[in-house]
This record gives structure tokens, C-alpha cells and sequence, in this order.
């Protein structure tokens, strides 16, 4: 049976049988929620009213699809999949790279960009107006040697800003690019590179971005200064995307391209970014960068791929996988921050990630925290 069958039965089936799963509690403040079956690359984001949408991967690796589901504060189940993208098989979903991204916009819009089979095309699509579907994909840039995922900010106001990096090789002569749209996804502007000069980019590392309270935006992605400074870095704007600074993260200087993701969240206090430097990840708040923290104790593998969220308390949860290859999901772990930064207790340990793919994590109106993946 083929994914669009899935989806339908699931439709159905709804609600006298789950196509996810109930929540497993992993802690007292720590849910997991599967995906429906074969789903993998989930990105979640939180509207007002406290329900939690996640966009997800399913398919062929080459040539898969999008759906959306979404989960009202205090139910139990995921709704029946929908498909976000309106042509078939355009989405790559290789590896942790890859995937949809998600953003929330001006009167609960839902907005999503992907790239396309060949790497060279971006593809864009947000909920129509009534918000029961998503309306047809467009293609709002292409760039030569893209090897990650485009990430999408949205403010309030109906701002939107989608980023990627892109250039020809070497890493160092990369470069992270933006389009704009004003009017919330109707058009785009040209785009044009916001990343310092002498900074690069790293090719197979993905990016992340998010507006804050205020409508500050906000790119965490890595470097590749000289083709060896690859520390993490991030670009913040004040002014709705006319200038940005570039600020060293945290440094790592190494000749190779690590494979990395990060993660952005939204705080009571501002913005939390996380990040992986060798083999170890941490969390920051993004004023104050200098005083990260992370998790303790020794992995048996490489810590990657952490996810972030912060709840109305101000208490910082991070996620990540361990594992020996960079398509490994590898164990989930979790460690929970509280306001100064501060861990509450020891890191958790969940169940196994699927090959491919990260978890997304979502925090709950209740202060308690979802996990997905």
C-alpha cells in the first residue's frame, strides 16, 4: 500500500484506531509521541492555543512527500496525515540534512519550504485560508551546490525569510543566502547573501532560523572559514532582514565536514540555540552565548542532531541522538536546564531513533515537554 492509501485509511480509521500511538512517558515532564509509521524528519512548532504541528518525511529517500499532523494540548493522538507538498515524490529526505521546515506565521499560518530532487530547487507552500489544506508548491530559488535543506523564519506581521547556503566549492567561498516575502508568502524578493565574507559555509551541515517575540530574526548554521574554521555561528537581524551581524558561536576547527544539525527556540527570556562541536552539544541562550551548558557524562558514541525547546517557565529542555554514522539516528538522551541553566537531575535515556532521522521537541502549555520522532 502506497503512503496516499496510508493517509486515507488513517482518515478513517481516526478515531477509533491510531495511526501513532498514545504518549510513552519518559519522565515526569518528558512525553514521547511517535510518528505515524515510516515517518522520520519531524520539525514541530507550538500555535497559541497550544497545539503542536509537526511536518514530516515519508518515502523514498530521493523522491518522498511532506504531511502534517497535529496534536491539540491534552489529546492524546496525532490527526489523520495530510500532504503538504501538491506534486509527489519532490522532497528529499536522505539523511538528517534534509527534510521539510516549518514555521508559524501571522494569524496561525503554517508556512514550509523543502528542496527538491536534484538539489538545485526550493520549494515553498503555506495552509491556505481556511487552514484545512496547504495550498499548490512554487519554487522560490535555486542554487548551484546545495547540499542541505532551506530553513524558514515568520514573523507576525506577515514577514517571512527563507535561508540556505549555497556556492561553488571550496566550503570557505560558500555563502548563507536570504529571500524576503512582506505580503506572508504571496511573493518573494531576489535573494541575496547575509553571511560574512571571510566565514563560509559548511556544505552538509544544516541551518536554522526563527524570529523571536519582537520580530528579531535569528540563522544559527556552521562555517567553514578557510575550509577548517567550522565552529557554529549565527546571524541575528533587529531590522527585519536589512542588515545582519555574524557571531562566533562556539569554535571548532577541523578539515572535513561534520554532517551537523541545530536547533532555535523560542523562551519567555528570549531566544536558546543548540548546536554539536565535537562530538558534544550544547544550549545557549542567544544573549548570552559565552555561558552554555551541556549535558553531562561520557557518550559511547558521537552526540548530534540536538533539538531544543523552552517552556513558559523559562526550563530548557535539550534532546539529541548518539551514534557511529551520520544517517545513524542512534539513542535518544535528553537533559533538562532550568532557568540560570542550571541541569534538573541527571540526562534521561529514551528509545532508539530511526536510522536517518532526529527528534523534534515541543513545549506543552502544562510546562511539560513533547518529544516526536
Amino acid at each position: 500500500m502506497n503512503f496516499r492509501a496510508v493517509a486515507l485509511a488513517c482518515a478513517i480509521l481516526l478515531p477509533l484506531l491510531s495511526c501513532g500511538g498514545g504518549p510513552a512517558e519518559l519522565d515526569e515532564a518528558v512525553s514521547l509521541l511517535r510518528l505515524p509509521e515510516g515517518g522520520r524528519l519531524p520539525r514541530a512548532v507550538v500555535d497559541d492555543s497550544g497545539t503542536v504541528h509537526v511536518v514530516y518525511f515519508q518515502g523514498e529517500p530521493r523522491a518522498g512527500d511532506l504531511l502534517h499532523v497535529s496534536r491539540p494540548a491534552g489529546a492524546s493522538e496525532w490527526s489523520a496525515p495530510r500532504y503538504v507538498n501538491s506534486e509527489p515524490g519532490t522532497v528529499v529526505g536522505i539523511g538528517p540534512i534534509d527534510g521539510g521546515q516549518i514555521a508559524l506565521g501571522k494569524d496561525g499560518r503554517l508556512h514550509v519550504v523543502w528542496f527538491k530532487l536534484g538539489r538545485t530547487e526550493f520549494l515553498y507552500t503555506r495552509t491556505d485560508d481556511a487552514g484545512t489544506g496547504f495550498e499548490p508548491q512554487f519554487a522560490i530559488a535555486a542554487g548551484e551546490g546545495v547540499e542541505a535543506g532551506p530553513s524558514i523564519a515568520a514573523d507576525r506581521e506577515g514577514n517571512l525569510y527563507v535561508f540556505w547556503h549555497t556556492g561553488a566549492p571550496p566550503d570557505a567561498e560558500r555563502s548563507v543566502y536570504m529571500t524576503v516575502s512582506r505580503d506572508d508568502g504571496r511573493t518573494f524578493s531576489a535573494a541575496l547573501p547575509v553571511s560574512g565574507e571571510a566565514e563560509g559555509a559548511c556544505d552538509c551541515c544544516a541551518l536554522h532560523a526563527m524570529t523571536d517575540q519582537e520580530g528579531a530574526v535569528y540563522v544559527s548554521y556552521r562555517g567553514a572559514g578557510e575550509n577548517v574554521r567550522r565552529g557554529q555561528r549565527l546571524l541575528t537581524s533587529l531590522d527585519q532582514g536589512a542588515t545582519f551581524t555574524d557571531e562566533l558561536i562556539d569554535l571548532w576547527e577541523i578539515n572535513a565536514c561534520p554532517i551537523s544539525t541545530t536547533s532555535l527556540a523560542r523562551g519567555p527570556e528570549g531566544m536558546a540555540v543548540s548546536w554539536e562541536t565535537a562530538g558534544q552539544v550544547f544550549v545557549s541562550s542567544t544573549g548570552k552565548l559565552q555561558q552554555a551548558a551541556s549535558p553531562a557524562g561520557a557518550a559511547a558514541a558521537r552526540r548530534k542532531n540536538p533539538a531544543v525547546a523552552v517552556n513558559h517557565r523559562g526550563e530548557t529542555l535539550l534532546g539529541w541522538g548518539d551514534g557511529f554514522g551520520w544517517q545513524s539516528g542512534g539513542t535518544f538522551h535528553w537533559q533538562l536546564f532550568d532557568a540560570g541553566g542550571a541541569p534538573l537531575g541527571a540526562p534521561g535515556t529514551g528509545p532508539e531513533i530511526p536510522e536517518g532521522s532526529f527528534a523534534a521537541l515541543a513545549a506543552e502549555p502544562d510546562g511539560s515537554f513533547l518529544v516526536t520522532f
